[in-house]
Formats: C-alpha cells, structure tokens, sequence
C-alpha cells in the first residue's frame, strides 16, 4: 500500500472537508471521509433494489480515500464492519449519547 504524502492529505482535505484516520489493525491506517446523506441513499437503495449485497462494504469502499486491497478485507473479517462503524459515527448516524427528559 502506497506511503500517504502530507500533499495527498491537504488534496482530500480540500476535497472532502474532514478527513479522518484510524489504525484498526497494527501497520494498517484508513483514511476516511464521511458519509453523506446522498451516498447513503445511494446505498439502501441500491440494497432495496438488490443491486448491493453488503451495504458495509460498499460505505467502506464509497467512504475510504486510500488504496486498501479488498483482499485485506476478506482476510481480515472484521475489518470492514470495524471501519464501517467508525465511518457511521463521524457521518452523524450513531447516537453518541442521549438523555433521560
């Protein structure tokens, strides 16, 4: 997997606004962007019309900036749903916390 250049950063940033990393699995960063409301409807519909079988993959695959061979994500099972959970919380679909009233 290609080295991740400070100008590649600056170049998504300026793309996509917020950029995020994580590092779910040792010696493997993700750079993700968020959701949008537009590709998540892309998504379910997609899923409705049974165009997509696996919406988690295909958010992963929409949201991911850098280059992660879907071999890793077969060898590693949990990967993609990790990464998908993550990319549902920064997109504003996971409540991060609610209250009693």
């Amino acid at each position: 997997m290609a080295e991740i250049t400070k100008d590649q950063i600056a170049e998504w940033k300026k793309q996509h606004g917020q950029i995020f990393k994580i590092t779910p699995i040792e010696g493997l960063d993700v750079i993700y962007r968020p959701l949008k409301r537009e590709d998540y409807i892309g998504i379910m519909n997609g899923q409705m019309s049974g165009e997509i079988v696996d919406p988690e993959i295909d958010t992963v695959k929409t949201c991911v900036l850098n280059d992660i061979p879907d071999i890793v994500y077969q060898e590693k099972g949990g990967l993609a749903t990790v990464v998908y959970e993550e990319i549902m919380k920064k997109s504003g679909f996971v409540i991060v916390e609610s209250e009693e009233l």
